[in-house]
């Protein structure tokens, strides 16, 4: 356990429970702070794009034609018109569908319609785009909406030293998987570094784990986690080997990148927990699997994507969706599914906290992460 003793909540209700609070974390936190923005395996060619909100800014995040990664604020120098959503391939320019300015790759404002009538003695020179700025660590994108934010490697502080075995980059993709949550973003992060609840939510689906040897330390602003498996268990899954130059007794490594990316990694499988916000009571929540390239042979015959979902899952696409979800129609605390017990203790948690009488009581040894959490968030949007 973390030499970190504070054992009560330090963050009022109202936090997980007011739009107001949602839009100064939107403006104070995520605009202010490095976010994921995809895998670099997301942009493989020039002109690949996509579309970031970092809180309140709308960024691009593009590669060039010299095969660099940029990222711009999505917002056209003419009028501010939003140039582009979701992702795809630009070709060799930006063009905004308002007017039809365009800029190259580099953000270079390149093309404007009727320049010599229209806009007498503009220089073009004065108006490319707005810069982010846009770094990589592992095969992890992230971008800053200031150009002169830190460097990405100060802001992960000693986390990269307190990780696991893993290297990401040697495995391939098997499951991405959308989950819509119902419940404040802050409760799911917080459900998913709350070691108290392993022993009872999840006791049967995730009951290989010795959670009395579970361990965290802070790393920066950041969270680390392991816990081990109980003596003698070995995993032995057959559909996912056991990952290279990762010990088949391997327990269960879990972090948080500050504020909303988190990683999940076992003896098979490496995963990013990316919690989405989108209003006070509802997040959206992208799991993204990966694991040894013999995994997609073991795979050959499964639906890369899969049609008919429940409510809760937005989108599941993959070789290996089916084994991270559950389609039937049983209840979530009888599915032995790990992410149905905790999407349903989350909106149990949400809808709680709607009550006058809702009150935090004391934490548990095994909740300490909880305070240490919230601690970061105010020191952006204090209370």
């Amino acid at each position: 356990m973390s030499t970190q003793t504070e054992r009560r909540q330090v963050m009022p209700i109202q936090a997980y429970t007011s739009e107001d609070w949602f839009r100064r974390e939107q403006r104070e936190l995520f605009s202010r702070v490095w976010s994921f923005a995809c895998m670099d395996e997301d942009l493989k060619q020039p002109g690949d794009y996509h579309c970031v909100q970092a809180g309140h800014t709308p960024l691009i995040l593009l590669r060039d034609r010299e095969n660099r990664l940029r990222a711009f604020h999505n917002t056209c120098r003419h009028r501010g018109t939003r140039l582009l959503e979701g992702r795809g391939n630009l070709g060799r320019a930006i063009t905004c569908f308002y007017h039809s300015w365009s800029y190259d790759l580099a953000g270079r404002l390149i093309g404007v319609p009727h320049e010599r009538e229209a806009f007498p003695g503009l220089d073009k020179s004065c108006y490319g785009l707005h810069a982010a700025k846009v770094a990589t660590w592992k095969n992890l994108v992230f971008v800053h909406p200031d150009p002169d934010a830190e460097p990405l490697d100060r802001w992960l502080d000693d986390f990269p030293q307190k990780l696991g075995p893993h290297d990401p980059e040697r495995l391939v993709e098997v499951a991405d998987v959308l989950y819509r949550v119902r419940a404040n973003w802050k409760i799911v992060i917080e459900n998913f570094i709350d070691g108290y609840h392993l022993f009872h939510l999840h006791r049967v689906s995730l009951g290989d784990g010795d959670f009395t040897q579970q361990k965290w330390q802070p790393a920066g602003r950041h969270w680390t986690f392991y816990r081990p498996l109980k003596p003698g268990i070995y995993h032995n899954d057959q559909t996912l080997p056991v990952v290279h130059g990762v010990p088949s007794n391997y327990g269960a490594g879990a972090y948080v990148l500050f504020p909303n990316l988190a990683l999940y990694e076992t003896a098979t499988f490496w995963l990013t927990f990316h919690v989405l916000p989108l209003a006070a009571g509802l997040s959206q929540v992208n799991v993204r699997t990966r694991a040894n390239a013999e995994a997609l042979q073991r795979a050959d015959n499964a639906p890369t994507e899969i049609k008919e979902l429940p409510e809760h899952i937005l989108s599941a696409k993959g070789p290996h969706a089916a084994m991270r979800l559950n389609l039937t129609d049983i209840h979530p605390l009888r599915s032995d599914n790990v992410m149905l017990e905790d999407i349903h203790a989350c909106e149990a948690v949400q809808h709680g906290m709607q009550s006058s009488a809702c009150e935090i009581g004391p934490l548990s040894t095994y909740e300490t992460s909880l305070p240490f959490f919230q601690r970061q968030i105010l020191d952006f949007v204090p209370a």
